[in-house]
């Protein structure tokens, strides 16, 4: 009995660890699933980009160039801003820590998408989890799913 009681004990504190916070701000724009993300395919950030190309999205790595505009005078007004190539960026930030009982990586995550057009934040995604558990996470909230 007692060796039950452990082996149930530790499966949870295992398992216990993964946490996820989904939050979805507005919908994505299917008519223009454009996304500038982050070079490199290492980790969550390939699997990530290997999902959105599953999805049918359209990647770029550079984002345009920055822009300097204004008017110069008695009242001098200049603005600095940054262009895109996409309608969507996508940030990633993520570190493991450990691996999953299927021996892919354990990892802490946070997942943005961003409205280049708007400026705002589409959704976030973030947590402790099995990398394949963060991506699905983020793909259910590309469709508008919280949870």
């Amino acid at each position: 009995m007692s060796k039950k009681l452990a082996l149930v004990a530790g499966l949870l504190a295992l398992t216990g660890c993964a946490t996820k916070n989904v939050q979805v701000y507005s919908q994505i724009d299917t008519n223009d699933k454009t996304v500038t993300v982050p070079p490199g395919s290492d980790g969550l950030k390939g699997k990530l980009k290997q999902a959105l190309a599953n999805d049918g999205w359209k990647m770029v790595v550079y984002g345009g160039p920055a822009v300097t505009k204004g008017t110069i005078g008695a009242e001098t007004n200049v603005e600095q801003y940054k262009t895109f190539n996409s309608r969507y960026q996508l940030m990633v930030n993520y570190n493991q820590f450990d691996l999953c009982l299927n021996f892919t990586p354990a990892i802490n995550y946070d997942i943005s998408l961003v409205d280049t057009k708007s400026g705002s934040e589409v959704l976030t995604v973030s947590g402790t989890d099995c990398e394949s558990k963060a991506v699905d996470a983020f793909v259910g909230a590309l469709h508008g799913k919280k949870g």
